[in-house]
């Protein structure tokens, strides 16, 4: 179990408070059910959905910008990226 440090406003702590105290729960596992239930009901959005956060994640950073790092359509080899690296920090 971890601990958590959560700010809030005097308005949202007082309410929190008297939501937790209604449920017969401390504040700390009133929170803690409240996170869970809204990540649940996220997770059941996405399959209802046929979303998978995960995949788009993925697809997202493989469809970001190119890197220019190809010499004549062809990949540097380990020998070619050592020595030029080398040659660049000698001048």
């Amino acid at each position: 179990m971890k601990n958590v440090t959560v700010s809030m406003d005097d308005d949202l702590y007082r309410a929190t408070r008297i939501e937790a105290a209604k449920a017969g729960k401390s504040m700390s596992k009133y929170l803690a059910e409240a996170v869970k239930a809204s990540i649940e009901a996220g997770d059941r959005a996405a399959a209802k959905s046929g979303r998978n956060p995960q995949l788009e994640a993925i697809e997202r950073f493989l469809a970001g910008p190119a890197l220019n790092i190809s010499e004549n359509g062809r990949m540097p080899g380990a020998r070619e990226r050592n020595s030029r690296n080398w040659q660049r920090d000698i001048r």
